[in-house]
């Protein structure tokens, strides 16, 4: 009994693999550019948002967290993930049934085995356990175990990927709708003053003080605020849908119910400069497309077994009886072991496309994972060239707003004591206005910049971290209520 079991480990615990040996591209990347120095630590929070300092962007990426169905369906991919890693961890394993039979017979008298040409009775009680097992020789349920477990370790990273999307959409989404709100309000005013400029010209017009042309300039121009206005409100309507769909949950509370709406303050972020290839490992989307190329390379080898015999064990140790009364006796004590050899010989290729389409599968991972390399390595590229050019046009957005305001501030006191004419005053205050919406627009595209490099960077994901430990943690606040 013992050589039987130190046999059952030497078979297990030296299977073989036929998967390929798999060469991974390494991530080395260069960039010829002085005006991007490299950087060699990822030091961006996982909370990174917070460093905003807005209470309502705070409150929106809370709420995503807890009921965005992205998010929840990321979550359960990974728990079936996790699931089919057990189901293939089991099948390393032998399989252990109990088993029972109780069957009660009549023989005619014509069966081959009655000899005594009467019909008789008989019954047959069975009781036991079923041991079977496949002994892995060429590695086929070691290799699936493996494939499933980079599965899973995928999954894991499509986590932390879809994480990452959910917050930074949503951080994305907030400084768009404000951006419209306060244009929203700016271009109010702006349409007021063009307003009252077209009803001057109108006078003026009517009076004969100026010609047609005039005034439809300043009809041109009230139309066309007008315009500007109209869109501004269906904009931020359209965030706000965004917002909605992102954090599944009516924002009322947050962005209108007894709140004061506050001007965001954009806030200076101290995030890396330059681009080093090992910061494409701090990205999850990196990581959960190597983890399914090293998935396929097992499923290669798991089809080569195929080819080659299998070799199943089995057995049963019970008690069987006629009489039910003696079926657990002593003489009833029964038990058997067996095996079983296939080997296949013929399957009308079969076999061989199956290989030949995991090998393509793999082909696809393998292309998949140079793709993601090189986007990812793009995306930062230009995260960062971006961030760098809109915030040269924020510095010149916010010192033409600081000038069209004193222009504004200097025209009103003029008008004040009867040195400017009204007309001149609120073109002045409109042309102030326009800056403002300028410098606003501006501003929000610099904040969009950050959270763009942000992302880029993996958003403050770092692999050597626990993945499980965080996963559990942070899903910790999704709700799951809907389950029964």
């Amino acid at each position: 009994m013992n050589k039987l079991i130190y046999l059952f480990i030497l078979f297990f615990l030296s299977a073989c693999s036929l998967s390929p040996n798999l060469k991974i591209p390494e991530a080395n990347y260069t960039i010829n550019d002085k005006q991007l120095n490299s950087v060699k630590d990822n030091n961006i929070s996982k909370q990174w948002w917070k460093e905003f300092d807005d209470e309502n962007l705070n409150k929106l990426i809370d709420l995503a967290l807890k009921n965005n169905n992205d998010l929840k369906l990321a979550f359960i991919h990974m728990e079936q993930a996790s699931a089919q890693l057990g189901i293939d961890f089991s099948s390393l394993l032998p399989k252990l049934d109990g088993s029972a039979n109780a069957n009660r017979v009549k023989t005619s008298t014509n069966a081959p085995s009655n000899q005594t040409g009467k019909v008789y009775y008989s019954n047959d009680f069975k009781m036991g356990l079923n041991l079977s097992y496949e002994i892995d020789f060429w590695g086929k349920y070691r290799d699936t175990y493996r494939a499933s477990k980079s599965g899973f370790k995928a999954s894991e990273y499509d986590y932390e990927a879809a994480r990452l999307s959910v917050i930074s959409s949503t951080a994305q989404a907030y400084f768009n709708f404000t951006n419209a709100y306060e244009n929203e309000n700016a271009l109010k005013d702006a349409y007021d003053s063009a307003e009252e400029i077209y009803r001057i010209n109108d006078e003026k017009f009517q009076a004969g003080a100026v010609g047609e042309y005039e005034l439809s300039q300043a009809k041109a121009n009230l139309e066309n605020i007008a315009l500007q206005y109209n869109e501004a409100k269906l904009n931020k309507e359209n965030y706000l849908k965004a917002l909605k769909i992102l954090t599944s949950n009516d924002l009322n509370d947050i962005l209108y119910k007894d709140q004061a709406y506050q001007t965001f303050n954009l806030k200076e972020f101290n995030i890396p400069t330059g681009i080093s290839s090992t910061i494409l490992l701090q990205r999850p989307d990196i990581g959960s497309s190597l983890e399914k190329l090293i998935q396929q390379n097992y499923l290669v080898g798991v089809a080569r077994t195929a080819f080659l015999p299998s070799l199943s064990l089995t057995g049963l140790l019970g008690f069987e009886s006629k009489d039910l009364d003696t079926l657990i006796k002593g003489g009833s004590k029964t038990w058997n072991i067996g095996g079983n050899f296939t080997m296949p010989i013929f399957h009308w290729g079969e076999i061989y496309q199956n290989i030949n389409l995991t090998k393509l599968n793999k082909d696809e991972a393998f292309i998949n994972y140079q793709n993601t390399l090189i986007t990812a390595f793009g995306e930062i590229r230009y995260a960062l060239a971006a961030r760098k050019t809109i915030r040269l046009q924020y510095d010149n957005a916010q010192s033409s707003e600081h000038s069209y305001k004193r222009i504004y501030e200097i025209s009103k006191e003029r008008y004040d004591i009867g040195e400017m004419s009204l007309q001149d005053y609120l073109e002045a205050r409109q042309n102030w206005l326009n800056a403002k919406i300028a410098f606003n627009n501006t501003k929000y595209s610099y904040a969009n910049s950050i959270v763009n490099v942000i992302k880029a960077f993996g958003g403050g994901f770092e692999q050597s971290e626990n993945m499980s430990k965080n996963i559990e943690k942070d899903s910790q606040n999704l709700d799951m209520s809907f389950r029964e």
